[in-house]
């Protein structure tokens, strides 16, 4: 009997011999065994490749922990994988201080161009970005007086416990009146690489921009969606010599947005060689106090965060808003509407910026009539709602008397926060009541009932 492959016996059964010989079974289950073999070889292969990339970048992500995690606790490689309760999350909220600098090449490498607070609502899980300008002016420390964004560059100067980053993150909390957990501070450098790396970022102008006195020449853009390199991108948050530095402010939160929607895609994070250099991106350009496991908690937390329900406000000088501008020995400042030095405005909106947010967002527009008999009672009511979004357009009398308060609402209901912040703050229910073309959206008839409140 002359002797068969395997491939033989193989066709002998697909055309119907369904019982072969020993041999056959032996040679069969040595083909099977074979062709696993292979597989196990190929998984075995591909599982050691991961390992080792892995293996690497993780090494790497320790080495550059060690330059990136001020606040110490950097582990082993396992515990890259772990993470630690946030310091504020107990208690619902946690506070970030973003800060950019120009770092080593620029002009002022230590002066925070960017500070903005990030704040981290754990139960809601809601998240608010509120930027404070630069030109705010500020006691810092015991380092006198100046604008806030020189905290920095005094605390690395006067080798302030924890750096400068460290005098900035105590100088904002202060005027706030929050507490601010962490901060992380960037610099110019790191930005764009960062934004380079994920392939650009994708921007809605929201105007045309023209700025011929940007440092590196004259710089441009017009309205609409624009995909945006590290470069442009830059500009495009830095540039404020036509604008103002509340639209910049605007704008880097713009671009702060969709570069954090960039590095949570998964084309950046399953992406070895673009995480590789994001780290390098990560050592070299950026500080912070958190630690590791820390960081690894607020990411998880942010990244879940819808764009479209996010709160973005900037403390600027418009009518509705806390400060005004004024000059210091010949320099430009901004200052709290409320006082040198006040900052009780400026805290309200801080302390409240998840019930303040949405009020901004509908910017509703309202009419204060007193009907109390007593003067000046519809300006109290006003005063107490300054900051909050509002335009308050008319304050003045009504027609006749009333012993109690009441809201109109002139939208049918389209602005709903605005309708609930003024009930809660008045105690009254509102009633709907036709636009009547005056353009407001609320008219209130402030009552009697509002003498002992105000």
């Amino acid at each position: 009997m002359s002797k068969k492959s395997i491939e033989d016996i193989l066709s002998d059964m697909e055309n119907g011999d369904k019982k072969p010989s020993e041999p056959a079974k032996t040679a069969v289950k040595f083909k099977k065994k074979k062709k696993k073999h292979w597989k196990r070889r190929i998984i075995l292969s591909l599982l050691v490749l991961f390992l080792i990339t892995g293996g690497v970048l993780g090494y790497k992500a320790y080495t550059l922990a060690q330059k990136v995690f001020q606040g110490g606790g950097v582990p082993g490689l396992l515990g890259f994988f772990s993470q630690g309760q946030l310091k504020g999350e107990a208690d619902g909220r946690v506070n970030i201080l973003l800060m950019g600098d120009g770092g080593a090449g620029h002009d002022g490498p230590l002066l925070t161009d960017t500070m903005m607070v990030l704040s981290i609502n754990t139960r809601t899980n809601e998240v608010a970005m509120l930027s404070v300008p630069r030109d705010l002016y500020v006691k810092i420390g015991d380092y006198g007086e100046g604008k806030i964004n020189s905290a920095n560059a005094l605390g690395e100067q006067y080798q302030y416990q924890g750096g400068g980053a460290a005098l900035a993150e105590a100088t904002v909390s202060k005027v706030l009146g929050i507490p601010i957990q962490y901060y992380v501070l960037a610099d110019f450098s790191g930005f764009k690489k960062i934004i380079d790396t994920v392939g650009g970022v994708d921007v809605n102008v929201q105007k045309d921009l023209y700025d011929p006195y940007y440092p590196d020449g004259t710089y441009s853009i017009s309205k609409g969606m624009h995909h945006m390199n590290g470069d442009e991108a830059l500009k495009y948050a830095r540039s404020r010599e036509t604008t103002s530095d509340f639209d910049r402010a605007r704008r880097q939160q713009q671009i702060l947005v969709a570069t954090r929607d960039k590095v949570m895609s998964a084309s950046t994070l399953l992406n070895p060689a673009k995480m590789n250099d994001i780290l390098n991106a990560l050592g070299d350009h950026i500080r912070t106090d958190m630690q590791i496991s820390e960081a690894i908690r607020a990411f998880d937390l942010v990244k879940k965060v819808d764009q479209g329900k996010m709160i973005n406000l900037v403390l600027d000088d418009s009518p509705d808003n806390v400060l005004r501008s004024s000059n210091i020995g010949g320099a430009y400042v901004l200052l709290p509407k409320a006082g040198f030095y006040d900052y009780s405005d400026i805290q309200n909106i801080a302390k409240n910026i998840f019930t303040i947010g949405p009020l901004k967002t509908e910017a509703a527009k309202i009419e204060v009539l007193n009907a109390s008999g007593a003067t000046g009672e519809a300006k109290k009511v006003a005063d107490n709602m300054s900051g909050l979004g509002f335009t308050i357009g008319n304050i003045g009398n009504a027609d006749s008397l009333a012993s109690t308060t009441v809201i109109y609402d002139h939208t049918s209901g389209a602005k709903p926060n605005t309708v609930k912040y003024l009930e809660d703050k008045l105690c009254v229910k509102s009633s709907q009541q036709p636009a009547d073309g005056s353009g407001y959206d609320f008219t209130i008839i402030v009552g009697k009932d509002q003498l002992n409140k105000n």
